[in-house]
């Protein structure tokens, strides 16, 4: 008859690769233990069947301190912001350092009114905020009362303060911009010719940043292709498809179109329903199903994607760090994630 051998602390110091004593200190709480090294034990219990597993991990969980935090997105361009909020949520599942619950909120209503209503009644119920939003005398005054009651903010793909004073998560949007140029001038396959731009709107200072990278590329290096004057788009599909179609019909020599916000998959319906495809090199952001699809198939050249996986992980580690260290640091608080250029070759896993 063969016996198998109950799994002890010291069975599960060696899978963990830690010493007894430690392993002691996480299962007993004799001492404080960093948290990643009581995940690390935790893990290792489950792995080798140890019987005070799920005690570990109860202690664990009763130790990390606890936080609600209150995101803010935009209620267009769903397809990405709900990749982003998918990416958001697991992040906070992920985390080891605390027990993290969090509520989103989408904006519809873009009066400035509405937004400051949105963003104070998040402040009253969570301990941190991350907003996307634009930028608003009326919206930075009530930012500037929230992080004065002691509610950290974070600005969220685009600045909300002028002066980019304030936590941030994103990417550069002016070399975001100045990248767009370069793609567009060297893929577009002419060296004249008109480019259009369509943004979700000029409050939003990522966009601006964007736009005004874009054209400052073309005319140090492209010259000879003219950035048009920007279309809104309000990041909504409809309208993008509608001023795609506009552009393509009004401008004869048109060579490129650049989406800087949300709302590409607009340009994708207005291509795919073209009776023959133009000659026309379109940057959109975001990847998404449609996105890559359109890829495939042509009808677009270029996704810059922001990497919600990266973005997300960067902005729960900073939402935790906030808590406890809330005077601003711009070294620290403002975390540029590298964009990742898409094409019909990396489209896909």
């Amino acid at each position: 008859m063969t016996t198998t051998k109950r799994p002890t602390i010291a069975t599960v110091a060696e899978h963990a690769g830690l010493s007894v004593a430690t392993v002691d200190r996480v299962l007993n709480a004799r001492a404080p233990v960093n948290p990643d090294t009581a995940e690390q034990v935790f893990q290792a219990a489950e792995a080798v069947g140890y019987f005070a597993a799920r005690l570990i991990g109860q202690r664990i969980r009763e130790r990390r301190p606890g936080y609600r935090f209150g995101i803010l997105l935009l209620g267009t361009a769903q397809a990405f912001y709900s990749n982003v909020a998918a990416a958001i949520t697991q992040a906070a599942q992920r985390q080891t350092g605390a027990n993290l619950s969090l509520q989103f909120e989408y904006v519809f209503d873009r009066t400035p009114s509405a937004i400051i209503a949105q963003i104070e009644q998040l402040a009253v119920q969570c301990d941190g905020l991350a907003v996307v939003s634009f930028a608003h005398p009326l919206i930075n005054a009530a930012i500037v009362q929230i992080r004065e009651a002691g509610v950290p903010v974070v600005a969220l793909l685009s600045d909300i303060h002028e002066a980019a004073d304030e936590p941030y998560v994103g990417q550069d949007n002016h070399q975001l911009g100045r990248t767009m140029g370069w793609l567009m001038a060297h893929t577009c396959g002419a060296r004249k010719g008109s480019v259009g731009v369509l943004l979700g709107g000029h409050r939003f200072l990522g966009h601006q940043a964007r736009v005004e990278g874009l054209r400052s590329y073309l005319t140090e290096h492209a010259p000879g292709l003219r950035l048009l004057e920007a279309v809104i788009n309000l990041d909504n599909n409809d309208i993008t498809e509608e001023a795609t179609l506009d552009l393509l019909a009004r401008h004869a020599d048109l060579r490129g179109v650049c989406v800087v916000g949300g709302g590409g998959d607009g340009v994708i319906s207005a291509l795919s329903q073209l009776p023959k495809r133009p000659s026309l090199c379109c940057i959109l952001q975001e990847s998404t199903e449609l996105s890559r699809q359109a890829l495939a198939q042509g009808l677009i050249s270029l996704v810059i994607d922001s990497q919600p996986r990266l973005l997300a992980a960067a902005l729960v580690d900073l939402m935790i760090e906030l808590q406890t260290a809330p005077d601003f640091d711009p070294l620290r608080h403002r975390i540029h994630i590298p964009l990742q250029i898409v094409t019909s070759e990396n489209a896909r896993p």
